[in-house]
């Protein structure tokens, strides 16, 4: 919408997140706490062959990534994340990031507290709720 003063105003919908976890424990906590902050949850995933389903559908806006779905420590998903400007955290417990290139990546340490949580969320996308932007005109 153009706004008199020359300004745009531009809606943002509420902030999707995709888990991708394969610990259904967690995966549950995360789904309750992402929505109870007041972000949406897109989806989840608990398998490498389902995250890359999941993440086909381009349906969130930032992902939580287990560094070790399927017990194995695989980089392909956080390249790809990186690849497409996707912000993304990884959820750790005892592990680490997988290269160098992911040292820059937000890290959530197990045991996972809304505390943390939060400000993770709002640096990765903002804050929870659909907000309204304004930018400057293109003109």
């Amino acid at each position: 919408m153009v706004l008199g003063s020359g300004l745009f105003r531009i809606w943002r919908h509420q902030p999707r997140v995709l888990i991708i976890e394969d610990e259904l424990r967690d995966v549950e906590w995360l789904d309750r706490s992402v929505r109870e902050i007041g972000y949406a949850v897109s989806g989840t995933a608990g398998t490498f062959r389902e995250a890359r389903k999941a993440l086909a559908n381009r349906n969130f806006d930032t992902v939580l990534l287990d560094i070790g779905i399927d017990e194995q420590q695989s980089p392909e998903i956080a390249d790809l994340l990186l690849e497409r400007s996707i912000p993304f955290a990884f959820l750790i417990g005892d592990k680490t990031p997988f290269e160098a290139r992911h040292a820059k990546v937000p890290l959530l340490n197990k045991p996972y507290t809304r505390a943390e949580l939060r400000p993770l969320l709002e640096t990765l996308v903002g804050p929870p709720g659909g907000t309204a932007i304004k930018t400057a005109s293109a003109g």
